[in-house]
């Protein structure tokens, strides 16, 4: 299915599942909602219904050219496009990377259509540079096929170069080609202070692999500690960037005890501050 934003960008999602509660599915940059897939086949149908974002520039999503629009807080514009457009609630929100960057901008803002918020290896709130030698590289990725499959694999160190990498590595290959820089621009521009992340009541887990050569452990402790809501940080041990593609079954068995839980304490704590 496709749905146009306000400003008039196509964004393509996947659905799975017929089941009750919706679950919003943000990939990260050099993704599409096809990283998800291995995981999100794990979760229960009639108790779940998946939707798999493609964010702009991605998968099956328009391409625009104008790099503002790659900036987290429109591509969180995006989502909340979908969200009306899908005309859903107690939505569990679940963003990987930069899709955690989107997925937690959002939430500030929309808590209330929200039952749950699952961060994946998230990056700092509070900017996450790129050295100009970065952006040359992020560049050179767009025509050189190898160099673009070296660091994919660097994301995901776990996961052996098997059919469905290829296939990752020729998803990234064709995204837009602003995308390249874009998207590390937007997470270095990003900012979402700590005041912000205290309003986030709702139940909130956080999730990191202690291989991941991108998001440092402080940042994820950091965050844990700013967020209200959340009360775990799940490691994955041996695990790099990319824990629903390097540690599938963990992945799905955590995001599912957490996602099935009544949730009534936070209920509590909600109905406490006067929050909806």
């Amino acid at each position: 299915m496709r749905i146009t934003t306000t400003d008039g960008v196509s964004i393509h999602i996947r659905r799975q599942g017929a089941g009750p509660e919706p679950v919003l599915l943000i990939h990260g940059s050099f993704a599409t909602s096809r990283w998800w897939m291995p995981a999100t086949a794990l979760l229960p149908p009639d108790a779940f219904t998946t939707y798999l974002v493609d964010l702009r520039g991605c998968g099956g999503s328009d391409r625009p050219e104008d790099p503002a629009g790659y900036a987290v807080e429109q591509q969180a514009r995006d989502i909340a496009a979908v969200i009306e457009e899908l005309g859903l609630s107690g939505v569990h929100l679940v963003g990987h990377s930069l899709g955690a960057a989107i997925a937690l901008t959002y939430a500030v803002e929309h808590a209330y259509l929200l039952r749950s918020l699952t961060l994946v290896s998230t990056p700092s709130p509070e900017g996450t540079p790129t050295p100009p030698e970065g952006y040359e590289l992020l560049a050179q990725m767009r025509g050189d096929r190898a160099l673009l499959a070296q660091a994919l694999a660097s994301v995901m160190p776990a996961r052996p170069p098997d059919a469905l990498f290829q296939q990752l590595v020729a998803d990234a290959a064709g995204q837009a080609p602003i995308a390249f820089t874009e998207t590390a621009r937007a997470l270095e521009e990003w900012r979402l202070d700590r005041e912000l992340r205290s309003r986030l009541l709702l139940p909130v887990l956080l999730m990191w692999g202690d291989r991941d050569q991108f998001v440092e452990r402080p940042a994820q402790n950091q965050l844990l500690l700013s967020i209200p809501g959340a009360n775990n940080l799940e490691v994955f041990r041996g695990c790099g960037h990319s824990p629903m593609l390097e540690r599938t079954e963990g992945f799905a068995q955590a995001l599912l005890e957490f996602i099935g839980q009544e949730f009534d304490a936070y209920a509590a704590v909600r109905e406490q501050s006067g929050n909806p």
